[in-house]
C-alpha cells in the first residue's frame, strides 16, 4: 500500500498517528475520507436503529424522562405525541440530524483551532488545515458507533435506547444510570473514544505546531473543559 495514500492514513491514525499526521498535513483534500466515513457510519447505524426500534416505546421513554418536556406536558399529551410518531419521520429526522451535526461540530472546533493558531503564531494557520486536523482526530468515534451496532445486533431487542447500546460510554462502563437520572445524558455522552480523540488531538497538535505537549494539551482541552464544566455546573446548581 502506498504509504502516502489516504487509505494508509486511515490505518495509521489508529496504529501510527505520527505518520498519519505528517501525511494529512500535506493533503488537506483528504478531509473527505474521515469526514464521510464517520458520517456514513453514524447515519447508517442510526437509519438501521430507527428502522427497527420500537418507535412508540422509544418516544414514550424519551418524553417521560425529559425534564423540560415533562414540566410542560401532562401524561395524556405525552402519550398522544408518542402515538403520532411515525417511523419514517423519526428516521429522516435523526439521520439528517446526524449528517448535519457532525460537520457542524467539526466546523466550530476547527474555527477554534484556527483562531488559537493565529493567536499563538503557529506555522499551520489555514482554516482548511484545521478542519482536516479535526476530522482526522475525531476518527475514533467510529469505534463507538460500531460497538453500538454490534451490541444492538446481539441483544436482538427493539426496546432499547441508542445511548444504552454504547458500551464505550462512561455510563455503561462505570455508573449505570438510567434515563431520567440526573447524570444519564452527560455520562452517556462521555465515551472512551472521547478521551482517545483528545489524546490524538494533543499529540497531533504538538506534532503539527512543534509546541510542547503541555501547551498543546491546554489548547485541545479548553473547549472540552468549558463545555463539560458548564454542563456540570448547570447540573449541580
Amino acid at each position: 500500500m502506498n504509504t502516502s495514500s489516504p487509505l494508509a492514513a486511515l490505518g495509521n491514525i489508529f496504529v501510527a498517528p505520527g505518520q498519519a499526521y505528517d501525511q494529512i498535513r500535506e493533503h488537506t483534500a483528504w478531509v473527505w475520507w474521515p469526514l464521510l466515513l464517520v458520517i456514513f457510519t453514524s447515519v447508517g447505524f442510526m437509519a438501521w436503529y430507527m428502522s427497527t426500534v420500537d418507535v412508540h416505546w422509544m418516544m414514550l421513554q424519551t418524553l417521560q424522562h425529559n425534564a423540560m418536556v415533562a414540566g410542560k406536558l401532562d401524561a395524556e399529551q405525552i402519550q398522544k405525541i408518542a402515538d403520532n410518531a411515525t417511523r419514517g419521520s423519526m428516521l429522516i429526522r435523526s439521520s439528517l440530524g446526524v449528517a448535519i451535526f457532525i460537520p457542524l461540530i467539526y466546523a466550530v472546533l476547527a474555527l477554534y483551532y484556527f483562531l488559537a493558531a493565529k493567536v499563538a503564531g503557529y506555522e499551520v494557520k489555514g482554516y482548511g488545515q484545521w478542519f482536516n486536523f479535526t476530522a482526522w482526530s475525531n476518527l475514533p468515534v467510529i469505534v463507538s458507533t460500531l460497538v453500538s451496532a454490534l451490541v444492538y445486533l446481539l441483544r436482538g431487542s427493539h426496546q432499547v435506547l441508542a445511548a444504552d447500546l454504547d458500551m464505550t460510554s462512561l455510563n455503561a462502563l462505570f455508573f449505570h444510570q438510567s434515563i431520567g437520572d440526573s447524570w444519564y445524558t452527560l455520562l452517556s455522552g462521555l465515551r472512551l473514544t472521547t478521551f482517545w480523540t483528545i489524546g490524538l488531538s494533543i499529540f497531533g497538535m504538538s506534532r503539527w505546531t512543534r509546541a510542547s505537549t503541555g501547551k498543546s494539551a491546554i489548547v485541545v482541552l479548553l473547549p472540552y473543559v468549558l463545555v463539560y464544566g458548564i454542563w456540570i455546573l448547570v447540573k449541580v446548581a
